[in-house]
Order: C-alpha cells, then structure tokens, then sequence
C-alpha cells in the first residue's frame, strides 16, 4: 500500500467503518450517541466573551496592558469569562470529590447530572468531554472512550479533540478498524497533528498492516529537527518490525535502532535499541549482515560524530578509535572522514572528562579538519579542552588560530574571552587586559562581550583594583544592554555602583539606588537593596517604595487583537474550561505565544487564560519566555497580576504546612521549586531527580528515615510526599550554613559540600564576588536565579525586602 501526502494516516477504510460506541453508550445511562448533530447554540462555537475584533483595537500593537477600564467593552477581552467547567454551579459536588481525588465518585455524579440533562442543551458537549476526562482518571477506559465519542458528536471546538482521544482509547481495547473510523474523521490540523499521525500508526500496527504503520513511521523519523518523541516512535517501530518477521523487515528494525543507538540524545533508549538490533541481525542471512556488520568507513565515521554530538561519549571513543585504526590502513581516504573521526574522538573524551587526552586528540583534529568547516570547530573544543586540563599555552594558541583564521565566525569572541582567560592563567596581565579592553570595538555585535567586560572588571576587583574596574563597567554600562534574565540582568550597573562606592566617589549611592529601579527583583536589584539598606536604610526603603507607586492603578485590561480569535485560541479556550493545561499551551504555541515577537494581547490573554485553571507550569511558561514585557516593571498596581501569574503558589497548603514544620521560609521554598522543576509534580531529570524539587532517591531516603517516610519512584511524585521531603532538606541544608543561610541554595544544586569547599578557599569574600567566583557554571547561574526568585515571592507574598534571608549578608561568611 502506498501512503502520500500530509494525510497520510486518513486512508479509507470502507470496509471498516462500523457503528459507533452505541453499545457502550448504556454503560454510563446516556442518551446514545447520533451520527448527525442538531444544530448547537452559535455560544458553543464561540467561548470568547470578546466579539468580532474591533478594527481600530486590531490595528494597533500595544506594548503595556490598558492601566484602567474602557468605555467600549468590545475592545477588550475578559479572562474571567472562561470559567472551568468544575467551577459550573451545578457541579460542585462533582468539584469536590475531584479535590479528594475521588476521581470515580466525581465521574458517577457528573454522569446522573448528564442523565437528565437534554442531549443538545448548550453545557453537553462540554459535561461529556468533562466526564471522560474523569473516567479516564477512575481508571475506567471504556467508559471515558463512551464519553469522548458523545462529546464528538456535537458540533463545538473540541469535536476532532474527542474523536482523537475516542481513537486512541479504542487502540488500546484492541478496536483499531473503529479507531481509525474516528481518526478519518478529524479535520482540524494544528498541534494535535503529531497525535493523530501516531494514534493512526497504532492503529494500523494493531490491524497487522504493517507497511501503512511503517510508511507512517518513517516519515514522522525523516523531519528536520526530528520531533519530541522521535525515540519512543523508533523504538515502537523496531518493535513493530520484529514482531512481523522478515528479512525486509529486520533489515530496516537494524537501520531504525540504529538511529537511537547513534543520535539519541544523551543515550536515552540506547540499550534497548542495541538489543532489538541484536535481535534482528540474528533473523538476517549471513550473506545479507555483512554491509550491516561490516559499514564503510565513511559511514562509520558519521557514526562515531553523531554518537558524539549525541553526547554518548563512550561509544564515540570506541567507534572514532576504530576509524582512526582503518585510516592508518587506507591511506587516501576522504578528507572529511578523518574530520569526523578525529573531532568525535576529542569530544567523546571530553564528554567523558578526560580533558588533557581530549587536548592531545584535538591536536589531530585540527589537522585533520584543516581547510573544511569544522575547522574551526576544532579549533574551539580544542581550547577549551587544554584549558580544563591546565594546558593554559596550548589553550591560548587555539583560541589565537580560531580569531586569526575565522575573524568572523560566531565563535571569535567567545575565543577572544577563552585565550584572555588563558593569558592571565599564565601570568600574562598586559593581555588579558588587551584583549578585554577592546573586545566591544572589534565584536560589537558579539554575544560575549558584555561577559568578558566583566571578566576584565572582576580580575580587578578580586585584585582589589578597584580603579582598573572602572573602565570596563562604564564600557558595559554604555553598550545599554539589558542583560540576560536571570543572571546577568543589571550586573555592570550593579558592581559599576559599587566601584565607585570603593572609590569614595560621589553619586554612588545614587547610582546603587538607580539598580533598584531599573532592575526590579533581578538578583543585582537585591544586591543593591542589601548594600544600600546597610549604608543608607531610609534611602533603600524610599527608592523601593517609590519604584512601586509608579506602576500605574486600575484594571488590567487586555486589548482586543485577531489572534484572540483564531481557531487554536478558541480551541485553548475550551481545553482551559476542561482543565487541561497542556493541550491549551500546545495551541497557543501555535500561535507563537512563547515567541519574542508575540502580540502583547495575545501573551496576557493566554497566561491569564492557563492560570484560570491553576496550570503554574504553562502559565508561568508563557510569561517566562516573554520577559521583556514585563519584568521592567515592579508587581505593583496593574502588574501585580502578572507578576502573580509569572510567579504562582501551587499546592500552597502543602508548602505553608511543611515551610511552617521545618523552619524555613515559603519564599525559598518556592524559589527552589520554580527554577528546579517549573511546578512539574511528575517530571524525572536524566539524573533520576524526581518530582517538584527534583529529589534523588538516595537523598529522599536519606531525609525520609528522620520524619519516618519511605519515599519510592512513584511517591516522589506526588505533592505532598515531595514538598515535604524537599523542605526538610533544605532546612538541613541552611542549618549547615547559620551564619548565611542562603548558601544552602548551591548546596541543593552542587551538593551539600560545595559550598563548605569554596568557603574554605575564600572565607573572607564578599558575598557578591563569592557568588561569582563559584566554580562551576549551572551553580553559580542557578543560585542567582533562586535568589531573584525568592524576592519575587516575598514582595508578592511576604513581607517584601523585610522578609527572612532576604537581604544577603555582605560577606560570604559573615
């Protein structure tokens, strides 16, 4: 059979379309489902409170919410007129049982309700798609897949949402034919795409037509980048294959497992590929297995860059080093091979942190890639690999050749800072000094600049060179660039401050004072608080205050805009009633919500939207990819609400019990929480960290024997185990640390004897500068971020600058 076109999965099926789930029907004591709906009230089709966009509202593209209300109403949409469909009046006994997690006692109310309820009055469609949602979580698939297919029926933008969770629950009971009679039937294109491709190959996979499933499956692995689940679908395709012996079939179950084995990213799902592909090159002849158990060098090669790149750095060392071992005995061969032989072999053994023999590998790549384009890749792992190796010279000399041979290259200032770090390791002052001095005139455009500015500043202030700092934060200053969120957001302005508070020259508490107001809760803008309240306290609380009351009062109002209106929004719009967060997002991103260039209407209106239904993960999600839009200002007057939404409180009785219990501060609870799993209860790291505030089991084990619980995989989980177990070590943590609590923050991140190693090293550092110096990068980001975190939480919920751990001590250990 052959499978074309974007559709590929919609292939008729005559002979199966077969009567709809009207037997299952009576199992929930429901109007059975009809083939044709009647007509649906036009509010079905249209969730939106907003009407027809307003011409002269669509025109314009506003920058900042509307500070107060508006005459005409129709210009403006309102979030709060989606209202879940757990938050309907008649359902809040159902509501209630949901919040005990009663999931099969919610789905029994809400099924009598529908019982008396008229098949086409407005609330059906919805109450049906609700009920599934229920029955799915009772553990009641039949049932749910009863529901969805009443919930298709109706005429409403959910229809092709119901007929796709209808198909997919059908698959699973062994149904395919009538999983696809539902799959058929969906018109809708957009986020749900990728499902309905994937429900359609397991479909045809149950039905034994395999060369549908398999022409499905290919050209889902053939997209450029290959999508999320591209390992998942590999492996089933492997599995698929094998399960339908032929030598055809365990040829390409070999080429598919391959892909895992070689490209997946960070080895996931490798080992089991490399056992399906085992099992299938037994199934082929042997005088078939040879191009399979024998590749061409060339091939190999591509192997061992990918397994690399990948970063599977063991397999990249033994599959480089067999290359390298038949170059010697093929002389000639193509230039590239020996490239990408020799640059997978350095970085797989840089991946594998065996740096000063990664350096001396990269010495044959940079031979081997001479003249071709990863020339100058060479070039700049092999730098970096002789400077985490201590080989400061050979660094320096790579990093010269990339500068001198790719001047131009994305990679010159970041080989311009890297060969600067090597000059001063060597002793060489002068150039450092040169080499950072003039960055910004030679990469003015350069994504490092503003980095090695800081470098330069900070050399001179651990040398206690205070003057030497001067010029190049005034450099950065004057380049008026914001700063990367998070870490990097005001720092010239901050130290350039105090700088000149070292110097004694004047204006520099003003200048502190001005951090406060440019950079509100950035980790600088707390810094700035604690120098300025210790020196000038009236000051610090008077420039605070003041920045607040400038934000302006009224009603958040967001302008209309067409986006609003789209089809995917509309949809996002009933999946908001419906709790279901994910899907939401999904379509919003369709519209490019998480884009920079997203119209400001339709940011607020979908952070507004997802938050309506407590979904923290996708709803700070959106504001978080757009700060730009707001994080100028401070979460006062009409901001305040998008502050709250950027920065939610899930699962707030949990945290307030356990904060209470342990002693610790809810706002470093949070903070810990928001930057460790984005409020994902059910997440694992690739570490095996798990849950909210992504615990190991050994540690949450650890933890558990002092407060008598035995946590497991799947209890790490939920909330109330995880936060619980995760404030008890954080409480730990800062009891290690009484005189500065805060260093428990890189304790959770690098472990608890990070911070006691680097405070031996610097006992006497400020504080600002320690955070700086701390060795390695993921920490030193992480504890910034944490930190503007917990100011976030303490000015929205606490008591703002005044509240506990909130204004860092001066020094690292006080």
């Amino acid at each position: 059979m052959t499978v074309t076109g974007k559709n590929q999965w919609r292939i008729g099926l005559a002979a199966t379309t077969v009567l709809l789930l009207v037997g299952m029907v009576a199992l929930d004591g429901c109007h059975p489902v009809k083939t044709s709906a009647a007509p649906v009230p036009q509010w079905l089709h249209q969730p939106l409170a907003a009407p027809a966009p307003n011409p002269a509202a669509a025109a314009a593209t506003p920058v900042a919410p509307l500070p107060t209300t508006v005459a005409n109403p129709a210009t403006v949409f309102d979030p709060q007129s989606i209202v879940a469909v757990l938050d309907e009046p008649a359902l809040a006994k159902v509501k209630a049982d949901v919040a005990r997690e009663a999931y099969q006692g919610a789905a029994n109310k809400l099924a009598v309700l529908l019982r008396d309820l008229p098949t086409h009055a407005p609330q059906a469609a919805r109450w049906q798609y609700q009920l599934a949602r229920l029955r799915l979580q009772a553990g009641d698939p039949v049932n749910a897949a009863a529901a969805f297919d009443r919930a298709s029926a109706h005429d409403w933008p959910l229809a092709d949402y119901a007929r796709l969770q209808t198909a997919q629950l059908l698959t699973r009971m062994d149904q395919p034919a009538e999983a696809l009679v539902r799959l058929q039937a969906i018109t809708m294109v957009g986020p749900v795409d990728d499902d309905v491709t994937l429900a359609s190959a397991a479909a045809y996979a149950k039905l034994h037509d395999v060369a549908s499933a398999s022409a499905i499956w290919r050209s889902y692995l053939a997209r450029t980048p290959r999508p999320k689940r591209w390992v998942d679908v590999a492996l089933r395709f492997v599995r698929t294959l094998l399960h339908h012996p032929s030598i055809e079939h365990a040829e390409e179950a070999v080429t598919v497992a391959r892909l895992v084995m070689f490209q997946s990213p960070g080895g996931r799902g490798a080992d089991e590929a490399r056992a399906l592909e085992e099992q299938a090159l037994l199934t082929i002849p042997s005088t078939r297995r040879k191009p399979f158990k024998h590749p061409k060098l060339d091939e190999l090669a591509t192997r061992a860059r990918s397994l690399a790149d990948a970063r599977q750095g063991r397999y990249a060392v033994a599959t480089s080093e067999k290359v390298i071992d038949r170059l010697a005995q093929q002389p000639g061969a193509a230039p590239t091979i020996g490239c990408n032989a020799h640059l997978a072999h350095s970085k797989g053994l840089g991946l594998l942190r065996r740096y000063t023999k990664a350096s001396q590998a990269a010495d044959q790549a940079i031979a081997a890639c001479h003249g071709l384009d990863d020339q100058v890749i060479a070039l700049f792992l092999g730098g970096r690999y002789a400077l985490r190796a201590g080989e400061h010279a050979i660094a320096r000399k790579r990093y010269q050749q990339l500068e001198k041979t790719f001047p131009s290259h994305r990679f010159a200032d970041d080989a311009r800072l890297h060969g600067a770090e090597a000059a001063l390791a060597l002793g060489d002052k002068a150039a450092f000094t040169t080499m950072l001095s003039n960055i910004a005139e030679v990469y003015p455009d350069g994504d490092m600049v503003d980095d090695a500015l800081f470098t330069l500043a900070r050399s001179r202030i651990e040398a206690n060179d205070w003057a030497g700092a001067l010029r190049p934060l005034e450099k950065a200053v004057a380049r008026k660039q914001r700063g990367r969120p998070y870490y990097a957001e005001g720092r010239p302005h901050y130290f350039l401050a105090r700088t000149r508070a070292e110097l004694g020259q004047s204006g520099a508490e003003e200048a502190m004072a001005e951090v406060i107001r440019q950079f509100p809760l950035s980790y600088y803008m707390v810094l700035a608080y604690a120098r300025l309240s210790r020196s000038h306290p009236a000051l610090a609380r008077r420039t605070l205050d003041e920045a607040q009351s400038k934000e302006p009062h009224g009603n958040f109002v967001i302008a209309d805009h067409p986006s609003l209106h789209e089809a995917a929004f509309v949809r996002a719009s009933e999946l908001v009633r419906q709790g279901d967060g994910a899907r939401a997002l999904a379509e919003l991103n369709s519209l490019g919500v998480r884009t920079r260039s997203a119209n400001p209407s339709l940011l607020w209106a979908s952070a507004f939207l997802l938050a309506r239904i407590s979904a923290p993960s996708e709803s700070h999600r959106v504001l978080r990819s757009n700060t730009n839009l707001w994080r100028e200002h401070y979460p006062a007057g009409v901001w305040r609400r998008v502050w709250e939404v950027a920065y939610p409180q899930p699962y707030k009785a949990i945290v307030a019990r356990q904060s209470k219990r342990f002693g610790l501060p809810e706002h470093l609870a949070y903070g810990i929480m928001r930057e460790e799993s984005a409020f994902k209860p059910r997440v694992v790291s690739r570490a095996g960290a798990y849950g909210l505030m992504q615990l190991i089991l050994p540690t949450a084990r650890d933890v558990g024997k002092r407060i008598n619980v035995r946590p497991t995989k799947a209890s790490l989980k939920r909330p109330a185990i995880n936060i619980q177990l995760g404030v008890r070590f954080l409480s730990q943590l800062s009891k290690r640390f009484p005189q500065n609590p805060l260093l428990a923050i890189p304790g959770y991140n690098a472990g608890p004897g990070a911070p006691t190693r680097w405070l031996k090293e610097r006992p006497e550092q400020d504080f600002d500068i320690w955070v700086e110096r701390i060795p390695y990068r993921e920490t030193r980001h992480y504890t910034k971020r944490v930190i503007q975190s917990m100011a976030a939480y303490a000015m929205l919920y606490g008591q703002g600058m005044a509240s506990p751990l909130m204004v860092p001590p001066i020094k690292a250990l006080p």
